[in-house]
């Protein structure tokens, strides 16, 4: 060995001991993987479903068609056509022989047909003559009913009122009184109520006189409640007639208003 092998040499031995040096460094660093503990993974089982697709390769193409669990029975196959019949020679007519011409003398001439009667012409109507209108409706409603109307009254029948109609008709009773109403002042006349109870013609005119019944009387209010009573019965009383439509009559022949201090 010369000199310049033994350099080469020691400097492999320097290298490999500088090279094991760094890898016992780095495993030393390394924590023990037997202490390593995994991270856990939530999961979570939920009844809802995206409504956006999440395949990796979406497509718009619709599906093919889902075969049925249970194949259907094995159609058998149609029966051959029936074969056509021969057609059978069809047989050519003979010609007739010509009949003989009688002579002149044994022509004989046809009898003459006896004249047809003329048919029988149907009477005649006399001609009906147009009536003229007069615009009445007697007997517009006959063959509805076997039994003729007893009735006189020449009045149409009201109309069924609901609940939306009653309460326009409320609106406006009070409309029409609250211009003749003057409330008491005073202590609680705010908890007093008085209800006027009066029966109307169909013009709107008072049929009865006006009845009173009152709620929310307290020792505080007693001295205000006949007063309260006084001026209701006078501001239906000026109201009078009542402007209300004819054919919800049925609905406020028989009006009951609430009049009350903030009214």
């Amino acid at each position: 060995m010369n000199r310049a092998e033994g350099a080469g040499l020691t400097v492999a031995v320097l290298g490999h001991v500088v090279l094991f040096g760094l890898l016992s460094v780095g495993f030393l660093a390394t924590p023990n993987p037997l202490k390593l503990k995994p991270t856990p993974i939530e999961v979570a089982l939920v009844d809802q479903v995206a409504l956006e697709s999440t395949s990796p390769n979406p497509t718009s193409e619709a599906p093919a068609a889902r075969l049925a669990p249970v194949e259907a029975p094995i159609e058998p196959d149609s029966a051959p056509p029936e074969p056509a019949p021969n057609p059978q020679p069809i047989a050519k007519p003979q010609p007739t022989p010509p009949k003989p011409v009688p002579a002149p003398d044994a022509v004989k001439p046809a009898p003459k047909a006896p004249p047809r009667a003329a048919p029988a012409q149907a009477p005649s109507r006399p001609a009906q003559r147009p009536v003229a209108p007069t615009g009445r409706l007697d007997g517009l409603l006959n063959g509805i009913n076997d039994k003729p109307s007893k009735s006189a009254s020449i009045t149409p029948p009201a109309a069924t009122a609901g609940p939306e109609v009653k309460a326009a008709l409320s609106a406006a009773i009070i409309r029409q009184i609250r211009p003749h109403w003057a409330p008491p002042s005073g202590a609680d006349s705010d908890k007093l109520r008085t209800k006027v109870t009066v029966r109307l013609n169909q013009d709107g005119s008072l049929a009865s006189e006006p009845q009173v019944t009152q709620t929310g009387i307290t020792d505080s209010n007693r001295a205000q409640a006949d007063l309260a009573k006084d001026r209701a019965i006078r501001a239906v009383k000026l109201a009078a007639p009542f402007k209300l439509p004819a054919q919800f009559y049925d609905a406020w022949k028989v009006i009951a208003p609430v009049l009350y201090e903030d009214l």
